[in-house]
């Protein structure tokens, strides 16, 4: 019983992966490309004390000013 599923499931990847390269092929579809993921991220940062979301560039400003202190 096993072997019958693993046999249909490789099957099925397979005609999977082949209409997939098929409808490439024909431009009927556009192929999935990753995007590169930042190694920095600049996005926005919750501060659990604050309770607010803070910006990369103003982070940096409260640690100059906390660091001048």
């Amino acid at each position: 019983m096993e072997f019958m599923l693993a046999v249909v499931g490789i099957v099925l990847l397979l005609s999977m992966t082949t209409l997939y390269m098929y409808l490439v092929e024909e431009d009927k579809v556009e192929p999935h490309i990753p995007t590169p993921v930042k190694k920095t991220q600049r996005g926005n940062f919750w501060d659990a004390e604050t309770k607010q979301f803070y910006k990369w560039d103003k982070l940096m400003e409260l640690k100059k000013i906390e660091g001048t202190k």
